[in-house]
């Protein structure tokens, strides 16, 4: 086993800006609470499903609401970030992270809950390229790293999301909602009047339609299936994680517990996967951990005891750490300095339409055939994808 990987301390923290006066440390915890909201409703679905009889169906429109609308925002709204208004989208994924949770928090049919996630997925389509593009400024060389440190910090709100919303369910099924919200609008202040890092700007990119642009190159094209080969599964497990496992036998806590456990060796590894693509290459990383993760992938779809199933979630965390950065270096590679919140909302919206689809077709495939079926068909799709991205990322010189 390898010793602890340290997450950024403020010397670190302090070094990815251009002057040395501006911290991301808010800027990683603005992110651990975002992913936080998208993790505690995971194990409680389920519940709500049960509570308020919506059909299985149901499950699927919920979830692929949240990637729909991260699609409109990644690739409409974060090139803002390149023309200087990196804080303001921030702010804005924040403020509307609280208010999709709290209306969560108090829907009662299926279309507020589908509208409420559509909301979550809009923030954090904003979001998520601006903090991309704050934490990799000033330092170019050392950008898989601190993208690492970025996937840490929103795997460990993940993490940390499975937990609340099984804890503080037992109270009322509002409350965890409610507390993620509250945290959210905090760090929008803190984001709102803190200082960040000076940023490269392109004033004279103001196209809507700016990420379109950049999918021309043949290595941002690869770039962009690699992301959309690793973030496939994501869909199946956001819409049918609580059902699968429940259908196993699994108890409300186990499923919440599995889903922090998979958590885990992201948090712990993801710098480590950064450092790896600085020295031997965000597409070769990328290549590597895909190449185990396909197979394991598969795997959920064979195995029957909840407990074995959740091991195996354990042993994908570790590819996953190196994968995550990895794809995320690759597509700020394939980019100038002043595209990067345009190339990484192009992937971000790029995993959205991949997670949507999977999201909107789990349901159906697995009501109609098998848990087999579905994984050995995501697992197969997700290897004709990412071999398509490496070919194209592989064979155009910079």
């Amino acid at each position: 086993m390898m010793g602890p990987v340290s997450t950024p301390g403020p010397s670190e923290a302090r070094s990815a800006t251009a002057g040395g006066s501006a911290s991301v440390v808010p800027v990683l915890l603005a992110a651990g609470v975002v992913s936080c909201g998208v993790g505690l409703i995971f194990p409680l679905l389920a519940e709500f499903q049960d509570t308020y009889g919506f059909s299985t169906a149901g499950l699927g429109l919920i979830s692929a609401a949240t990637f729909i609308a991260a699609l409109g925002s990644g690739l409409f709204l974060a090139g803002l970030a390149d023309r200087g208004h990196a804080r303001l989208l921030m702010v804005a994924g924040l403020v509307g992270t609280a208010v999709s949770l709290v209306w969560f928090s108090f829907g009662t049919e299926l279309w507020q809950f589908v509208a409420a996630r559509a909301g979550q997925g809009l923030a954090a389509g904003v979001y998520v390229p601006a903090a991309r593009k704050v934490v990799t400024a000033g330092d170019p060389l050392s950008a898989g790293r601190r993208l690492g440190w970025l996937t840490s910090a929103e795997l460990a709100g993940f993490m940390l999301g499975p937990v609340v919303g099984a804890a503080l369910s037992g109270v009322n099924l509002q409350l965890p909602f409610e507390v993620v919200g509250a945290a959210s609008l905090a760090l929008a202040v803190v984001l709102g009047f803190g200082r960040l890092p000076e940023l490269p700007t392109a004033a004279n990119r103001r196209s809507p339609f700016e990420s379109f642009r950049l999918l021309r190159r043949r290595r941002v094209a690869g770039a962009a299936l690699l992301s959309l080969a690793l973030f496939l599964p994501v869909g199946v497990y956001d819409a049918m994680w609580s059902r699968y496992l429940t259908d196993r036998g699994a108890s409300t806590f186990l499923i919440g517990l599995g889903l922090t456990l998979y958590a885990v060796p992201v948090i712990v590894f993801a710098p480590v996967g950064g450092r790896l693509a600085d020295r031997y290459g965000a597409v070769r990383v990328a290549t590597i951990a895909l190449c185990a993760i396909v197979p394991l992938t598969v795997g959920y779809g064979l195995l029957t005891v909840p407990l074995l199933i959740t091991a195996l979630a354990v042993v994908e965390g570790v590819p996953q750490a190196m994968a995550n950065p990895a794809v995320q270096s690759a597509m700020l590679d394939a980019c100038e300095p002043d595209e990067a919140a345009s190339g990484q909302g192009l992937a971000y919206a790029v995993n959205q339409v991949g997670a949507g689809g999977a999201a909107l077709s789990a349901p159906l495939v697995y009501a109609a055939t098998s848990a087999e079926v579905l994984f050995i068909g995501v697992g197969l799709l997700m290897a004709g994808v990412f071999g398509a991205g490496a070919w194209l990322s592989r064979r155009v010189v910079p």
